[in-house]
């Protein structure tokens, strides 16, 4: 690497420090799934599949410190084969653990809350070839895959990975390259700002100028990125697709619950064995009515409006 960098001012595989590697993007990848994206940056490829389920399929989590709940939840999936090893597969390792978490926390405030956007999201990354950066080729694809799902994602994220050797930054950096390299720089974000960053380092740390020169190349790249990804789809589709499950939210008075509940929950489950939705409520009076077909929501909700107005 110094050699190659001094002699000739290129990369191990002939790029220039600043140089990204060959994209290869493809949306709609599996026919018959909520939505479904490929990104590819040289040798690693990231495929990401959501699936959309009913907001109390949400995740609990329950820990020493709080409960909550989550309404978005992604998963990453590095097989040994994605790294050209034979070995068996028993359980998540730390890597999936802490990629997983740094794709999900990317997204967390670009996924609407649950009280606009009512449903539970689970995106899986599945690293299909790894030579660097998988979990920021995880972003790119994830982003892909909303969008094409029709999940209403506020902004498209992109992520890119930066490294150091021998005092100069390399953008995108390989597997190579990380591994021999001083810095690994994961930055990702959207064209309004930076969503999340994890910085690795086996030097004794990074001064200020060159975090500030990490940060302004992350942002020009970024943008390239982004920018390709938008050739396949500009902003999410304007409906969910037809495998999704459908919803209607309607508010009702609180004194009214009661009725569509009925005695020992009498009504609700025979208005759930005639029409097949599913009816939910919430704590803050509205009505959820799930189902895969428009006219039975239609019909749940005309009952259910029936009731309310008898009485």
């Amino acid at each position: 690497m110094r050699k190659l960098w001094q002699e000739k001012q290129v990369r191990l595989d002939g790029r220039s420090a600043q140089e990204i590697r060959s994209l290869e993007i493809q949306i709609d990848y599996l026919p018959n799934v909520h939505g479904s994206a490929v990104f590819a940056r040289g040798e690693t490829k990231v495929l990401s599949v959501v699936a959309i389920g009913k907001i109390s399929e949400k995740q609990l989590v329950d820990n020493i410190f709080n409960r909550s709940y989550k309404h978005f939840i992604h998963h990453y999936n590095f097989p040994p084969f994605s790294v050209n090893e034979i070995a068996s597969y028993r359980a998540v390792s730390r890597r999936e653990i802490g990629h997983g978490e740094l794709v999900e926390k990317t997204f967390d405030y670009l996924i609407p809350q649950s009280s606009v956007f009512p449903y539970t999201t689970r995106v899986v990354s599945e690293v299909l070839a790894s030579d660097g950066s998988s979990s920021q080729a995880s972003i790119c694809a994830t982003s892909l895959a909303l969008m094409t799902a029709g999940v209403p994602l506020i902004r498209p994220a992109a992520g890119i990975a930066l490294g150091l050797f021998e005092g100069q930054t390399y953008s995108d950096i390989n597997g190579l390259e990380d591994k021999l390299g001083e810095m690994d720089f994961k930055i990702a974000g959207t064209e309004k700002g930076i969503c999340s960053v994890q910085l690795d380092v086996k030097n004794q740390g990074i001064s200020q100028e060159l975090l500030t020169e990490c940060l302004e190349k992350a942002r020009q790249t970024r943008f390239y990125l982004l920018e390709e990804m938008k050739k396949y789809i500009f902003h999410p589709r304007p409906h969910l697709a037809t495998q999704v499950i459908k919803c209607r939210r309607f508010m009702v008075a609180p004194e009214k619950i009661g009725l569509i509940i009925g005695t020992r929950g009498k009504t609700i489950n025979q208005l759930t064995e005639e029409t097949g939705a599913t009816i939910e409520v919430q704590t803050d009076g509205y009505i959820l009515i799930y189902h895969q077909a428009e006219e039975k929501l239609e019909k749940t909700y005309q009952m259910i409006q029936k009731i309310i107005n008898t009485f």
